[in-house]
């Protein structure tokens, strides 16, 4: 179904059902809103807004109904601080949403003009829209459906511009449109593409772990904690920087305006901000009642001050330019090819080359940090000196001295003798910090190394020479780009300082989400895959310590050896490799250190350990797993054989009784 949008017909208003649009007001990905009216009367409101989808998104039944759950969500939660829905119906066919018309401004609109005119909001009139918008969320959140039901609603997008505030100081939550209704299938941000501004994701949302309107606490307190300090609570130089800064936790803006905030308020934002959605208030009620001794003598009177700072807002012929972003970077239209000379410490000289083979070949090891360089016509600059390529040259290269005195490595195993399930479960039991080396040499010649970098036995980067494992081959093989698209990004890539990531997202090729998931989900994939090794070194250097890492991964070891073992051995091969082993006694093990005990096991390793309690055979506990839905063979399979790995769990053989 095709139309022409009303805000094309000019100099008039337009006929819409029982309501005339008189103009657009906003545009979304999905949606467009309209300024509107009754044709007759003033029911259900002299002025009011109509919500439609666009053109194109019109096309999908998919997108239908999501708007129509985005009605059947404001319809549930009905609030004097939620834009109230008045009618959800259709047109000729086309649906629309009939909603309350805040007259004001939104909390985006505000922040601005306070952040450019260096005039902060004063704290009680912040305090009082966050703890308005804490009603709201309290109402959303136990909204339940026509039988009584309680539908666990996530509003998804708690964010300056969904936030509207009026003229006689009126705060309400609006948009719905990416909210859902949590189930266990649902609860994860895996499920469904994650939406919602990046600044105010939470650090589970970004990671992406399973949520709840926890996560929705969380961005409030960013937008809480951003009216107070006047500025963006997780500032970067990119997307990916933002979501890195919310993932670490990292409030350090924050704390820097510590002293100017009122006394006691700093704990309330800490927990509102914690990392843990179990470390956060359990729920609106409680964010709400922390907030109010800060503003319950004086309501009235921050109600009346927010309705000043919105005329304020408002009342100015700059305040649109204010909205817009002057740091946004626009994608050129032409751009200059890269032509790099490169002179070799042989007395090789190579070239021209372009930056995306320069990075290529100082990610694989094949330009090292003291070969030189000319890359912008300007003269010869070593590796380590030019600040595109020196981010990707690997770490060892600048310890190589501190490796390769004389002297033995702390470990060294060969492969398959020494099994990387047992390396790793080694690296977790002692905490360790420093570089794992992955080498072989395969039949054809090829030798592939890999570098794990380690901190109190978590993995922080992960370095590799093989070119298959290069970030955009990558995207390419998981499907998130395509051959062409990754081909464009290399070409520009000197305008985004050949940053590959920040480059895919400023050409809008790859959501920024997306982007810090996959470099997360490489270096997990670049360790499992030295599981399906047959041959190999595998040495260890306590202590070691990459030189640069922009993009920390913060992977826990626990995992890898689960998802390491799903990689070595194919899934129908798991039963017949271990069909001897049944009749085995698996006993938990009482005394197990706090290492491992606290380690961040898989629910497949929890659930097997559990099941094994004093002792049952293998095929017993695999067969009650499977009969109560818990889990499937091989999966069982391979969970038993970590936990007893780690020590979590003690093999008794069949075959020696």
């Amino acid at each position: 179904m095709s139309r022409q949008p009303p805000h094309r017909v000019k100099g008039k208003p337009l006929r819409f059902g029982r309501y005339v649009l008189d103009h657009r007001i906003a545009v979304g990905g999905s949606s467009e809103v309209y300024l509107a009216r009754p044709v007759n009367g003033s029911w259900p409101a002299s002025r009011l807004v109509i919500k439609r989808l666009l053109p194109g998104v019109l096309e999908n039944p998919h997108n239908v109904g999501t708007f129509a759950m985005e009605a059947r969500l404001h319809r549930a939660a009905q609030h004097p601080n939620v834009v109230e829905v008045y009618e959800a119906g259709s047109v000729d066919g086309e649906p629309y949403l009939a909603m309350e018309y805040v007259d004001g401004v939104d909390a985006y609109r505000l922040m601005r003009r306070a952040q450019n005119e260096n005039h902060p909001i004063p704290p009680s009139v912040a305090m009082f829209m966050a703890h308005e918008v804490c009603s709201a969320l309290a109402c959303v959140h136990t909204a339940v459906d026509d039988t009584g039901h309680p539908l666990a609603v996530v509003h998804r997008d708690v964010t300056p511009s969904n936030i509207y505030l009026s003229w006689d100081g009126a705060v309400k939550l609006g948009d719905f449109g990416i909210a859902r209704l949590l189930s266990p299938e649902s609860s994860s941000a895996n499920t469904h593409p994650l939406k919602g501004k990046y600044a105010y994701l939470s650090p589970e949302q970004v990671a992406g772990e399973d949520f709840d309107h926890r996560a929705d606490l969380f961005s409030l307190a960013v937008v809480l904690s951003e009216l107070l300090i006047n500025q963006p609570l997780f500032p970067g130089s990119g997307q990916l920087a933002v979501l890195l800064a919310i993932r670490d936790g990292r409030i350090d803006a924050l704390y820097d305006h510590a002293d100017r905030l009122p006394a006691g308020l700093m704990s309330v934002l800490e927990r509102g901000l914690a990392r843990a959605p179990s470390d956060r208030f359990r729920t609106a009620e409680q964010f709400r009642s922390a907030l109010e001794p800060f503003i319950l003598h004086d309501m009235d009177g921050c109600r009346q001050a927010l309705g000043q700072a919105v005329k304020w807002a408002r009342n100015t012929a700059s305040s649109w330019k204010a909205c817009v972003d002057p740091n946004a970077q626009r994608i050129p239209h032409r751009f200059e090819e890269l032509a790099a000379m490169v002179r070799t410490r042989q007395g090789e000289t190579w070239g021209p080359s372009s930056l995306a083979k320069l990075i290529e070949w100082t990610t694989t090891g094949r330009l090292e940090a003291h070969d030189e360089v000319d890359l912008h016509g300007e003269g010869f600059e070593q590796v380590a000196a030019i600040p595109e390529l020196a981010r990707h040259i690997p770490p060892s290269t600048t310890t190589t001295t501190q490796l390769h005195d004389p002297g033995a490595p702390d470990y060294r195993g060969d492969l398959p003798q020494t099994s990387m399930l047992s390396v790793l479960v080694d690296m977790l039991a002692h905490r360790e910090t420093g570089v794992l080396f992955a080498e072989r040499t395969q039949p054809s010649g090829l030798f592939t190394r890999k570098e794990i970098y380690l901190a109190q036995a978590k993995v922080i980067h992960v370095a590799s020479t093989d070119k298959k494992e290069l970030f955009g081959e990558y995207l390419v093989r998981r499907g998130l780009i395509q051959r062409e698209e990754l081909d464009l990004a290399l070409a520009v890539l000197p305008r985004y300082d050949g940053r590959l990531g920040d480059t895919l997202i400023a050409l809008n090729l790859v959501d920024a989400v997306q982007i810090f998931r996959a470099i997360r989900d490489q270096g997990r994939d670049r360790i499992t895959e030295i599981f399906t090794w047959t041959s190999g070194a595998i040495t260890f250097y306590r202590g070691v310590a990459p030189s640069r890492v922009e993009f920390p991964l913060d992977l826990e070891l626990a995992p890898l050896m689960l998802a390491g073992l799903c990689l070595s051995q194919p899934e129908e091969t798991w039963l017949e490799q271990h069909q001897h082993q049944m009749d085995d006694l698996l006993v938990g093990v009482a005394e197990i250190p706090e290492t491992m005990r606290l380690a961040a096991w898989p629910p497949e390793v929890l659930k097997v350990v559990g099941a094994a309690g004093d002792g049952r055979s293998q095929g017993d506990i695999i067969g009650s797993l499977i009969a109560a839905r818990l889990i499937n063979v091989p999966s069982a399979l391979r969970a038993i054989e970590v936990a007893c790995a780690a020590g979590l769990l003690k093999r008794i053989s069949a075959r020696s009784n």
